[in-house]
């Protein structure tokens, strides 16, 4: 019997359903799957001491003293994409595995992504919050831009970026740029899109979608030396990880018109402080995190989390594609093969 342990049950990513039915399909194969959430690193150490797999969906982190303290630890499944809560070096070091789950919800994250682009430029959450305060503002507020006259920047074009194309530049047919360094020249044949820097894309975006992982290189990449650079109509729309934008500095950005609109899912700190002034802004729009969150993503996860943990336990093979460290290649225990999923 393989002992596997999820850390944050009560995180909000997977339902407390999902988690149950995961847990019956598990142990149908000799895993017992026992669901937690963990206030503290040393809460979690304790519990989790003989552990082989923790399956986690966000927070609390798994850091580097975590696994340094877990013996059996084999595997550690992330229920999402970002891994940025998981210290990958200490995990390689230890011959543990981490996976993830790219690609479970890029269609949910452009359609957010849409959402908010939408409600920015159309100004339909704003008279939402005044009609409920029975006010009346018929053709008020900023005079909504035809979005088909507007360019959209893609910062990092991944999965999310490549069907928010699609939906925005097929729906409408704006124009798009793209600013990423790592793409595939080959990938940008498929798509009518002009590849430029990161300052151009500042400089000629009518509105910029974050769309790349948090690494140190992208890590407050947007501040008020970015914003400077921005059309001062200019959007910024992120439903990738909070801590790329330095909110402080956005904040500032749009209390003195560096830019015009901000819609975020992902902030700094989370949940938002209660002080923020992102709070009280009408040309902001603010959702809990949750551009992943639907039926299909959900069900992509909890298929994810039932094939790729039996087959790393059960059937000692991990697919190449779903690890997160391929550093650790060589160093565990695993088969890695190629491909993905059947």
């Amino acid at each position: 019997m393989f002992n596997a342990i999820l850390v944050d049950r009560d995180y909000g990513s997977v339902s407390l359903q999902k988690q149950e039915l995961l847990k019956s399909e598990y142990e149908k194969n000799g895993i017992y799957l026992s669901l937690h959430h963990f206030k503290s690193e040393k809460e979690l150490i304790e519990t989790c001491v003989d552990a082989d797999a923790l399956l986690c969906t966000g927070n609390p982190a798994i850091t580097e003293n975590v696994i340094n303290s877990l013996p059996n630890l084999k595997l550690v499944q992330r229920f999402g994409i970002g891994v940025n809560s998981i210290d990958l070096k200490a995990a390689t070091r230890n011959g543990v595995t981490v996976l993830n789950m790219p690609g479970f919800c890029i269609k949910e994250l452009a359609v957010h992504a849409t959402s908010l682009i939408l409600a920015l430029l159309r100004n339909t959450a704003y008279y939402d919050r005044e009609i409920r305060k029975y006010s009346w503002p018929k053709a008020k507020y900023f005079k909504p831009e035809d979005l088909s006259d507007l360019t959209v920047g893609l910062y990092g074009f991944g999965g999310s970026a490549k069907e928010l194309y699609k939906i925005v530049h097929g729906g409408f047919g704006s124009k798009f740029i793209v600013c990423d360094p790592y793409v595939n020249s080959s990938v940008l044949n498929e798509y009518d899109i002009e590849l430029v820097t990161f300052d151009e894309m500042l400089e000629k975006s009518d509105i910029i979608s974050l769309n790349v992982p948090l690494t140190e290189e992208t890590r407050g990449i947007f501040n008020i030396d970015t914003f400077k650079k921005m059309k001062d109509t200019s959007m910024i729309i992120n439903i990738a990880r909070g801590e790329l934008i330095k909110e402080d500095d956005l904040v500032y950005a749009l209390e003195n018109s560096l830019i015009r609109f901000a819609g975020l899912d992902v902030f700094e700190t989370e949940p938002l402080k209660n002080e923020s002034k992102l709070r009280n802004m009408d040309n902001v729009v603010l959702t809990c995190h949750s551009a992943f969150y639907g039926v299909k993503s959900e069900s992509n996860q909890i298929s994810f989390a039932n094939e790729l943990v039996k087959k790393a336990l059960i059937d000692n093979e991990v697919p190449i594609y779903f690890v997160a460290n391929k550093d650790v290649i060589g160093k565990s225990k695993f088969n890695f093969i190629e491909g993905g999923l059947k």
